[in-house]
């Protein structure tokens, strides 16, 4: 296939979600490699916007208002005098945007709603469709030219004030997920595995969560001893710091478990109503936890009857895991990667 050369500035189109704009930083490193001396901006919403500043590989990063009125965008990304746009979103507003900019060519993803504004689609073939989310996006990056995949997370420019204590032992633990509650493992086990951490290590455990995690955080911390309760308390760059700073993750499929793996921070995560085929980390020390019944996954954001793949999956077992990472920390030992 021959590929048109991009047109400048390029646009990148940030997905709406951390964890998903985090699978998606292997495509946008590819891309980069052949944009040339083509600035490369990143239009994302406020809420993780502060990602995408730490990436050495991004020109620009480009806010976009949270707003019923598209104009507000349509101003911003006007003035930027864009020559494309790449989407990695489907969703008819975003396309909408750019066309209203008078951006020369968008180009995102086909079979979508947005598929009749863009000048070129990208076709997921069907035996892709069960891939990962990160190779779904590296199909855009292909499609218009990119041959250099780096499969690894790439480096990003952290704060030199962030800095890992040697004690004490920090456990972070998520216990929300912002897409609902099937994907959400129970916080009295949580709890559970949190309180003989403690009892073992004496660690401190620090719960994590944005404003809608509130109440779940708070039922978790009435259930561990001397708790610290951060859950809508920090900006996107706190709970990255305070992440980045712990000797273990403990979370759900989120967001969060996307941080960890970004930061190299040992991640024990718990998979309901979703696949860890499709949203597994990419990188880091990790440990999943996933138990297929018959309904699962289902994809659901509530679960109509008694969540039993988060029933079959044992505190014990995630205990396990759990000491086997902080193990390896608190003797300096690491694993092979």
């Amino acid at each position: 296939m021959d590929f048109e050369p991009l047109r400048g500035p390029l646009l990148i189109r940030s997905p709406n979600w951390l964890g998903d704009a985090i699978m998606s930083l292997l495509a946008v490193t590819g891309i980069k490699e052949i944009s040339g001396s083509c600035p490369l901006i990143v239009a994302t919403p406020q809420k993780i916007a502060y990602l995408w500043s730490l990436c050495p590989f991004v020109d620009e990063v480009l806010e976009m208002e949270n707003s019923k009125n598209v104009f507000e965008n349509v101003k911003r990304l006007r003035k930027k005098k864009i020559g494309t746009a790449l989407l990695f979103t489907r969703s008819v507003r975003t396309a909408l945007e750019c066309k209203l900019a008078g951006i020369p060519k968008v180009i995102g993803f086909g079979r979508t709603d947005q598929s009749f504004l863009l000048d070129k689609r990208v076709i997921i073939p069907k035996a892709s469709e069960l891939a990962h989310q990160s190779q779904i996006y590296i199909l855009l990056a292909q499609f218009v030219g990119a041959k250099k995949i780096n499969y690894s997370l790439p480096f990003l420019k952290l704060p030199k004030q962030w800095q890992k204590p040697q004690e004490p032992i920090i456990v972070s633990v998520c216990p929300g997920a912002e897409y609902g509650p099937a994907k959400r493992w129970f916080p009295s086990s949580f709890a559970w595995v949190c309180q003989r951490l403690k009892e073992k290590y004496g660690c401190h455990i620090q719960i994590l969560g944005a404003e809608k995690d509130k109440a779940v955080c708070q039922q978790l911390q009435q259930e561990i001893q001397s708790a610290e309760n951060l859950a809508g308390k920090t900006t996107l760059s706190e709970f990255m710091e305070r992440i980045f700073r712990s000797h273990l993750l403990l979370c759900n499929d989120s967001g969060a478990m996307h941080v960890g793996s970004l930061l190299n921070t040992p991640t024990v995560a718990i998979f309901g109503s979703t696949d860890p085929q499709k949203t597994a980390p990419i990188g880091g020390r990790f440990r999943i936890f996933y138990n297929k019944v018959h309904c699962s996954p289902c994809f659901l954001r509530r679960c109509p009857i008694d969540m039993p793949c988060m029933r079959n999956i044992e505190p014990q077992n995630v205990l396990q895991a759990c000491e086997e990472f902080l193990s390896l920390e608190t003797n300096q030992k690491w694993p092979c990667e």
